[in-house]
């Protein structure tokens, strides 16, 4: 006959690789979505990036005017998620976080459980908003 406390020990590990499993399938921590839009000027050269965090390099990417970049992810369990850019257009260069725990604060609610936050590239500089909204709602973050 098992003891009680082996009945607890035992349970205790089936919660807690539940938990690990629920996890590492996105249902504890909120899905995160960063948006990068080029706004800069009609026929001008396209905006050339690179993003990454520290599990995941997206590479070089080339966005046209008026289209955008999107990220997708879920934030790290205990906290300190982060995904920086490297951005380049004409001869202006500029490396900054895109999302991180000060980022995330100023992130809008999409739904339940996915935070949005928006990134807008002009000719001078970088605009953030929690939510797409007109443009007289981003504020100025960064000059190129």
């Amino acid at each position: 006959m098992i003891n009680f406390n082996t009945k607890i020990l035992f349970l205790s590990i089936i919660f807690l690789l539940e938990l690990v499993l629920a996890k590492s399938n996105g249902w504890i921590t909120n899905n995160v979505e960063v948006h990068i839009i080029n706004a800069l000027p009609p026929n001008s050269k396209p905006l050339a990036l690179h993003c990454q965090s520290r599990d995941d390099d997206l590479g070089n990417k080339t966005i046209p005017t008026h289209d955008e970049f999107d990220i997708y992810f879920n934030e790290k369990f205990f906290g300190g998620t982060l995904f920086f850019c490297h951005f380049w257009w004409n001869s202006k260069t500029i490396v900054f976080d895109v999302y991180n725990n000060h980022v995330s604060k100023s992130c809008g609610v999409k739904d339940i459980v996915t935070d949005e936050c928006y990134w807008r590239v002009q000719e001078d500089g970088f605009y953030f908003n929690g939510h797409r909204d007109p443009i007289d709602r981003y504020v100025k973050k960064y000059d190129w």
